[in-house]
């Protein structure tokens, strides 16, 4: 691995789907001795910064801008929050290869589609972690979420939502290509979680992560408050801090609402699943299944 500095000893990518459990993921982390959570950087350089795919299109960026319907958010520290539009590619990739004085380890939670294959801006000295999901888990709950950000999308197929919010293999492609990178060009074997299996044993999943990563794991990290006061401690733009603020649980309303992870529910139907879904779901499964099979075993 490509050293930057030796304080922090650890900084730890942890790179996902969209609605793969990755936030409640990244709060239990966040209560590991030593650590700076860093929350979606990418996200904030793709969907909202000077480099926003959304920009050569006009009425895209008018969607962006005025489409996301946010509420009144509640009041909350911004204490580390950064400011949107100096987020470029480039400006994230130094802010993560920061210091970060007094903290032991750096563990950032980031889209792999946000990256958009700019893999020439992927910080120095991070060890690469992946977290999937089901796609017959994730559609649906992605779905939900965006028409709840853009009402005007409600009776719009989803491969109609905007490419800044929906990118062009749906995430797993995006994934998947950044896990061969890894593999192939910086020399790391790709450590893998599967959301089904974190839920299902959360402590032989989490103790074998940590354990791979050299990071101290202690059984306390598995129970945690509900609220989101822990975010006031993340790294993150406004405007996403701002999303986790939104009245009625924002974008994370179930991982504020957590004080642990739960048994995985039954897997739906394919009859129980919006038709305008099946095909996506049916694309992405086969490396949904690649992926898979690299995964840390309970």
């Amino acid at each position: 691995m490509d050293e930057i500095s030796n304080e922090p000893k650890q900084r730890i990518f942890l790179w996902t789907i969209p609605r793969s459990l990755a936030t409640v993921f990244t709060k239990c982390m966040s209560f590991a001795e030593g650590v700076q959570i860093i929350n979606e950087p990418l996200v904030a350089a793709n969907c909202f910064g000077p480099e926003c795919n959304a920009a050569e299109d006009g009425e895209l960026q008018k969607t962006l801008k005025e489409g996301i319907v946010f509420p009144e958010s509640k009041p909350g520290k911004v204490t580390l929050a950064f400011d949107e539009s100096i987020a470029t590619f480039k400006w994230v990739k130094q802010m993560l290869e920061s210091p970060f004085p007094g903290k032991s380890f750096v563990f950032v939670h980031a889209q792999a589609f946000a990256l958009r294959s700019n893999y020439d801006n992927i910080p120095r000295g991070y060890t690469h972690t992946f977290l999937i999901r089901n796609p017959y888990r994730v559609f649906p709950s992605w779905k939900k979420i965006l028409v709840k950000l853009m009402p005007s999308f409600v009776d719009k197929p989803f491969t109609e939502m905007p490419k800044y919010a929906v990118p062009g293999r749906f995430g797993y492609g995006e994934l998947y290509d950044l896990i061969v990178h890894v593999q192939e060009n910086l020399g790391q074997t790709p450590i893998v979680i599967d959301a089904d299996d974190l839920q299902a044993n959360p402590l032989s999943i989490l103790r074998q992560y940590c354990h791979f990563l050299g990071v101290e794991f202690k059984e306390s990290m598995l129970r945690w408050e509900a609220g989101d006061e822990i975010v006031d401690t993340w790294v993150a733009s406004k405007i996403i801090q701002q999303g986790t603020k939104m009245d009625g649980g924002g974008f994370y309303e179930d991982a504020f609402r957590s004080t642990e992870f739960h048994p995985p529910k039954e897997l739906p139907s394919r009859e129980q699943i919006d038709p305008d879904l099946l095909p996506l779901i049916d694309q992405c499964m086969p490396v949904y299944d690649k992926v898979y099979s690299m995964r840390i075993r309970p």
